[in-house]
């Protein structure tokens, strides 16, 4: 009996040994199922995490604050294009004046990322004045072919056929003028009638064909410019009033006409070139920051090319104008974006940059060699205002080299003639004195340089030590009536100059000569 018993105890201690560690195998393996679920939770999670930090860090843009101000300078937004000192001379009449633009925004010049989600459309407002306007001209371009395709067709010359707006007003494409471009050109063209339009008496359905000249470069954004400054100039009778100008073709953006070939400024161009070169490789830094950030804008970086912080600010400038998202690309071991830090970085050292070659002769012998053929032309239409009264404006749509070399020519040192914002505007202004005398002689002519609306006149060199006219002229606004003083430069300093002075600095007399002696370059 008590060996059954024995037996009987081994028995339950086996069942017991057996059910504890049955429990102990089912609580590991559900242990070790819950660490697994979790593990993967945790996994699912930190790749959750991730994505979204890549989303939140994606549509980054730049903000304009202290910092970045002169970033947001270049472009240059419609509302912030201001009339400023353009017109208000009191006590003399205006004979006529000579515009030089920059065409306005554009897209890219080269193929950047992400290009399809920058919106370049614009917002004018529907109740502002340019809003307003913008809808008329976008009625008037609708509108005009029934008015006369002939006379249209006149207007354009060779640039008939081309378009007069983007395809879709959000477009933002390679090098083509934007919808935020039409408005600088429309606001800055509103600007200017409100300035010029009655001085120069040009109401009353009055304008001929020998008022108005108009020149542009066969690029789309430059004649579309021109149109719309145009409607916006003249539009209290605009349809009337184009019908009797015809657009004319510049073959080169430095309007030089036939002082055109300079082999010695393509020398000065190599050896300036190797100047800016060199700033760069003195700043490491900056060399590979530009590496990088052409790596992630650019579509098709060439390896090959050396780093060009100009033609990535350019790209730069695309998104950041628009309000764009900075991009981002996955590369095969990381992502890597454009940071805000990267855009104000490259933007200082050109801005540096632009201080350095201030100084450099080797600009300020391109620029007046590449600047003569227009400036001559310039002189020429300023001596017909003189002479015959008209024409009343003179208006070539141009680049941002075209504005920096003429600047160069007249001895403008401006960092804004440097790399000029969009929509720049250049304005010569031609006075004559209201003497008694009716026969008018060379000596009762002045004129005046205003760049963006600033009166630059006394920054040219050889209008300063000049038997100058002073007058005098009060802001409208100006609560305290305060009265400012604008220095104008007779006219005889600037044809002597250009026929006397002008190529003094290449111990020559003419063009021909200076632009042939490449060897003491």
């Amino acid at each position: 009996m008590l060996a059954e018993m024995v037996r009987l105890s081994y028995q339950h201690r086996a069942f017991y040994c057996y059910m504890i560690l049955s429990v102990w195998i089912f609580l590991l393996v559900a242990g070790m199922y819950k660490y697994i679920g979790v593990d993967e939770r945790i996994s699912r999670q930190s790749k959750t995490l991730s994505n979204d930090i890549s989303i939140r860090e994606y549509p980054r843009n730049l903000k304009s604050d202290i910092k970045t101000k002169k970033i947001f300078r270049f472009c240059n937004s419609p509302n912030e294009i201001k009339t400023d000192a353009e017109g208000k001379i009191d006590g003399l009449t205006l004979n006529g004046i000579v515009i030089i633009t920059r065409h306005g925004d554009r897209g890219p010049l080269a193929h950047i990322r992400n290009i399809s989600t920058v919106n370049c459309g614009g917002d004018f407002g529907a109740l502002t004045e340019l809003g307003n306007v913008y809808q008329n001209y976008l009625a008037f371009l609708q509108n005009v072919s029934s008015y006369s395709r002939t006379a249209w067709a006149q207007f354009l010359g060779p640039f008939h056929g081309f378009p007069m707006i983007p395809n879709n007003p959000k477009d933002c494409k390679i090098a083509q003028l934007t919808t935020v471009g039409i408005g600088q050109l429309l606001k800055t063209g509103i600007i200017l009638r409100n300035a010029y339009y009655h001085k120069l008496n040009l109401g009353n359905g009055t304008i001929s064909s020998k008022d108005v000249v108009v020149y542009s470069t066969r690029y789309r954004r430059t004649v579309q410019s021109a149109v719309a400054l145009l409607y916006a100039l003249l539009e209290n009778d605009t349809f009337q009033n184009l019908a009797k100008i015809t657009l004319q073709e510049s073959q080169s953006y430095l309007f030089c006409y036939v002082d055109c070939v300079c082999p010695a400024a393509d020398v000065y161009l190599k050896t300036y070139s190797k100047e800016v070169s060199d700033h760069l490789k003195s700043h490491p830094a900056v060399t590979d920051l530009i590496k990088q950030v052409s790596n992630t804008v650019f579509e098709m970086p060439d390896e090959n090319q050396s780093p060009n912080p100009n033609i990535l600010r350019d790209a730069l400038l695309t998104y950041v104008c628009h309000g764009a998202s900075l991009p981002c690309v996955d590369f095969e071991t990381q992502r890597m974006c454009v940071k805000t830090e990267h855009v104000t970085g490259l933007f200082a050292y050109t801005e540096w940059e632009t201080k350095q070659i201030a100084k450099s002769n080797n600009r300020k012998k391109i620029g007046l060699l590449r600047g003569y053929g227009l400036l001559r032309s310039i002189v020429t239409y300023m001596l017909r205002i003189i002479s015959e009264a008209k024409p009343k404006i003179v208006l070539y749509s141009a680049h941002d080299k075209t504005l920096e070399y003429l600047a160069t020519a007249l001895g403008i040192i401006s960092d804004r003639m440097y790399l000029p914002q969009y929509a720049s505007r250049f304005i010569i202004e031609v006075y004559k004195i209201n003497s008694k005398n009716e026969n008018h002689v060379a000596s009762d002519f002045y004129f005046r340089v205003l760049i963006n609306g600033k009166d630059l006149t006394q920054e040219i060199p050889f209008c300063r030590n000049a038997n100058f006219y002073s007058a005098t002229y009060v802001e409208p606004d100006d609560i305290t009536k305060t009265r400012k003083d604008s220095k104008l430069c007779p006219i005889e300093t600037i044809i002597r100059h250009l026929h006397d002075d002008y190529f003094v600095p290449f111990n020559t007399t003419n063009f021909k000569d200076a632009c042939s002696n490449t060897k003491y370059v």
